[in-house]
């Protein structure tokens, strides 16, 4: 019986064994059981595997001997030869060393001693977990976080520099991040604002049509818009009107899109653009009031000297008193034509001249005399200023003409206006085909009152007269910055 007793003891024991080792090979993590001098009394089929060791290099050795000296850690004897003797059992014990033939490791231990019931002997069990890869993976994770703190803190950073109320929305319209601006244009709060629907936003005072329109359907479709106009009664504002800049930002690889919406009170504008047109509006109904003004009393005072001459009895005087009014009515023509071309800004000449030259031909030429007055004119414009100069030097040089180069009232010929312009310089000619006269009207010694004219107003226009008179007709040239003569050749 004693022997049956003592040999069934012996198979408990061995199947115990087995079934130990079955447990200790059917753990995933590599697993050592250490007697209490830390000799290895069995591995796992995981630590033989992860530690390329054999069984016959391990089993019976001191732990710190395996591996030519591998395990020989000093924060794995203060595990095993401090806190596990004192406390009995650590967890998650988190170990660094460099491995042969594995490189650095890092590892998190799992010590427990075990005492028997009425032996002197002890076990320690030791689990080990290679936690190198999940380190790399949380280092690379709080990377990532910390450049994506970095990369939100720089964009909020961003959207509080512009001085706009600026609003980043998220696919579905929800607020993702405001600007100062907007917190303070708007009076809303971020707690108010940040994750909301846009439309839901100050109870509902987004919720714009026109803004509907833009978010919904034209940024969707183009990606971009700029300088949309939207008009929209704000509570605690009033009426506003705001340009938005919108554009829907794609990211590579994502599924999710932003919006970026820029908005822009352009209110206090619009309010000084209409104030501006107003103003014009006003200043051309005064404009308009002058120029009748202007031309009623220039036919009157030319009526007047019309009469006068008529009545006087004085042939010189009757001449002087003809000649003032000829150029009371070319001051008359040139403002009609300046009003006909309702000029303010600029002026473009050879229209401006030609439509001059039918009046002045009307009126003091008509149909009795067969003089032809002809203007050639290239593209050019002036300010409304130098085109009255240019109109009353016109006008004075084909009264001359007229006089002087057609004295005879059978007289055939023409006379022909030029404007030529190369960039910034320009030169006015009129040229006739008349009688001629060998010293020229302007080099003479005394001047009339018309040769003082022209001269008046080519030096307010910065420009030289020269005149060329011969056999074959006058010409007169009003010439600004060095453009070329040719007047002379057309002569």
């Amino acid at each position: 019986m004693q022997i049956t007793g003592i040999k069934d003891q012996f198979a408990a024991i061995a199947d115990a064994w087995v079934l130990a080792q079955g447990i200790v090979d059917t753990v995933h993590e590599p697993v050592l059981v250490l007697d209490e001098e830390l000799r290895v009394i069995v591995a796992s089929r995981s630590f033989y595997s992860a530690f390329k060791v054999s069984p016959e290099d391990t089993q019976g050795r001191l732990l710190y001997a395996l591996g030519d000296g591998q395990w020989d850690i000093p924060k794995l004897r203060v595990l095993l030869e401090n806190i596990i003797p004192e406390q009995g059992v650590m967890e998650g014990y988190e170990v660094e060393h460099e491995f042969p033939d594995l490189g650095r490791r890092t590892m998190l231990l799992n010590a427990r001693q075990v005492f028997y019931k009425g032996g002197i002997n002890k076990t320690i069990l030791l689990g080990i977990e290679d936690v190198t890869a999940q380190r790399v993976l949380e280092r690379e994770k709080d990377g990532l976080l910390r450049q994506f703190e970095e990369a939100r803190a720089f964009a909020q950073a961003i959207v509080d520099t512009v001085r706009e109320p600026f609003l980043v929305l998220d696919q579905d319209l929800r607020v993702l991040a405001a600007s100062r601006s907007f917190y303070s244009v708007f009076k809303v709060s971020p707690d108010d604002t940040q994750g909301r629907l846009l439309y839901a936003l100050g109870d509902g005072q987004w919720d714009i049509p026109g803004l509907r329109v833009l978010l919904e359907k034209i940024v969707p479709e183009r990606g971009v818009m700029e300088d949309y106009e939207v008009k929209h009664e704000f509570p605690g504002l009033g009426q506003r009107t705001m340009l938005l800049n919108a554009r829907k930002v794609f990211y590579e690889g994502g599924v999710h899109t932003t919006i970026l919406l820029g908005i822009e009170d352009v209110t206090g504008p619009r309010i000084l653009e209409r104030d501006k047109e107003e103003l014009l509006r006003q200043k051309g109904v005064l404009l308009e009031e002058l120029q009748h003004r202007v031309a009623n009393s220039l036919q009157i005072i030319a009526s007047i000297l019309l009469l006068k001459a008529r009545a006087v009895p004085s042939k010189e005087t009757r001449i002087h008193l003809e000649d003032a009014h000829k150029r009371v009515m070319s001051v008359a023509a040139v403002q009609k034509q300046l009003y006909a071309s309702e000029a303010i800004g600029s002026v473009e000449v050879a229209p401006y001249l030609t439509k001059l030259c039918e009046s002045l031909a009307t009126s003091m030429i008509g149909d009795v005399r067969q003089i032809s007055l002809k203007v050639i004119g290239g593209r050019g414009s002036v300010s409304s200023r130098q085109a009255e100069s240019l109109g009353l030097i016109v006008t004075e040089l084909v009264m001359n003409a007229l006089k002087h180069a057609f004295p005879e009232d059978s007289a055939k010929g023409q006379i022909t206006v030029t404007y030529d312009t190369a960039g910034t310089n320009w030169k006015l000619s009129v040229s006739d085909d008349g009688i001629g006269k060998p010293d020229g009207v302007f080099a003479q010694g005394k001047s009339g009152l018309g040769t003082g004219i022209v001269k008046a107003l080519s030096q307010q226009l910065d420009a030289q007269v020269e005149t060329v008179a011969g056999p074959h007709g006058t010409s007169v040239s009003i010439t600004h910055a060095t453009f070329p003569t040719t007047a002379a050749n057309a002569a």
